[in-house]
């Protein structure tokens, strides 16, 4: 028989031509390209910086003036209400006991005569008022004591001593009869004081510390009467200009003396105006006042104050002083935290170059993932928190 022919290995395969090669060469190497190349975009995709700035605050005031008027037309002028009165009164003042020499004197203070009866009752001066301790006082000057009424006078004891200094008390008239005892009487609120009087020359400087006192008494007490048909409710903000007209004492300076009587009239202006409008006037101002790349992170609305620099009850206007801060910071619109600053830099870079600025106080850098070593080129994996 004939032997069967033999088969060599690799026979029936034809080899690949040159330009099917080069087709697999170019396969292998697009391949290659395209899985750097989604690998890349996958690290540009989560490469993330966040940059953490504590910020120096920076405190920004501003004295805003503004004019208080019953119609405003133009910027700077607020609604409201102004007016004013004149005000005489008295009042006696004890001098203090530094470097005074003790002296008894007679105790003096206010008592209130009520008439409970249907007719007028005149009391003249020096009459008499027993108090209920047993201590005798007498009217300083006389006074008539209307029907089914009463009346404020002054009063001083007997006899000098500080026996004369009692607490509030209850009076009878020993001079008026029995009957007219239980209808006329006195009774006192405060103290009678003076007993013991220390005396000393009377300075200038008593004087003005008395009209600094009797100023807020006449203010004190002339507040409700200014407030008479002004709506508190609209304008709930206030505020006062006293001007002292004319003052007098009954001892004059360089005397030595215990007490002194101080005369005095005062103008008493007052200006009222909406305590909101003044603060969003006061707020719009304090922000132009703001460095630039700066932003208001809190106004101090508690402590804004709010002067009268002048009052003009002719034509009822006021002007007045509103003064306002708060606390500001860099904002995030600020050159300082411009982002091209940042890509492509070391985060040693980044806090050196931030801690320049005077409005940031401390600086951190951290990078998602941990490993990355440089912030990211583009900006919007860039994050900036301001602290």
């Amino acid at each position: 028989m004939t032997p069967a022919p033999q088969k060599h290995a690799g026979a029936g395969k034809k080899p690949l031509s040159r330009s099917l090669r080069l087709y697999q060469r170019i396969a292998v190497v697009f391949v290659g390209i395209t899985f750097l190349l989604l690998i890349a975009v996958l690290y540009l995709s989560v490469s993330r910086a966040t940059i953490k700035i504590t910020a120096n605050p920076k405190i920004v005031s501003v004295t805003a003036v503004a004019d208080v008027v019953p119609t405003p037309t133009q910027d700077g002028q607020i609604a409201g209400a102004v007016v004013g009165k004149r005000v005489e009164q008295s009042k006696s003042f004890t001098l203090p006991s530094e470097g005074a020499q003790a002296v008894e004197a007679k105790a003096t203070g206010t008592v209130t005569l009520i008439n409970e009866s249907g007719a007028p009752q005149q009391l003249i001066a020096t009459t008499r008022l027993l108090s209920k301790e047993g201590i005798l006082f007498r009217l300083d000057k006389s006074v008539t004591v209307v029907a089914n009424g009463q009346v404020d006078a002054t009063v001083h004891a007997d006899q000098t001593g500080k026996n004369g200094e009692i607490g509030a008390s209850r009076f009878t008239i020993p001079g008026l009869n029995t009957t007219l005892q239980q209808k006329i009487y006195a009774v006192s609120v405060n103290p009678m004081v003076g007993g013991v009087q220390y005396v000393r020359s009377l300075t200038e400087q008593d004087v003005k510390d008395a009209v600094a006192s009797l100023t807020d008494d006449i203010l004190a007490g002339a507040k409700a009467d200014l407030e008479v048909g002004i709506d508190r409710a609209q304008f709930d903000g206030q505020t006062y200009l006293t001007n002292v007209v004319s003052q007098t004492t009954d001892v004059p300076v360089g005397t030595a003396t215990g007490t002194f009587t101080l005369k005095m009239a005062v103008d008493i202006s007052g200006a009222y105006y909406n305590n909101e409008l003044v603060r969003t006037y006061a707020e719009t101002l304090l922000k132009k006042r703001l460095t630039e790349g700066y932003e208001m992170t809190e106004t101090n609305l508690d402590g804004m104050k709010v002067t009268v620099g002048s009052i003009d009850t002719k034509t009822s206007s006021a002007r007045i002083s509103v003064y306002l801060d708060g606390n500001s910071r860099i904002s995030l619109d600020s050159a300082t935290l411009n982002k091209d600053r940042f890509v492509g830099r070391a985060p040693n870079e980044v806090v050196t170059l931030l801690k320049s600025s005077d409005a940031i106080k401390d600086v951190s850098v951290s990078f998602t993932p941990f490993w990355l070593k440089r912030v990211p080129t583009l900006k919007d994996h860039i994050k900036i928190v301001i602290e």
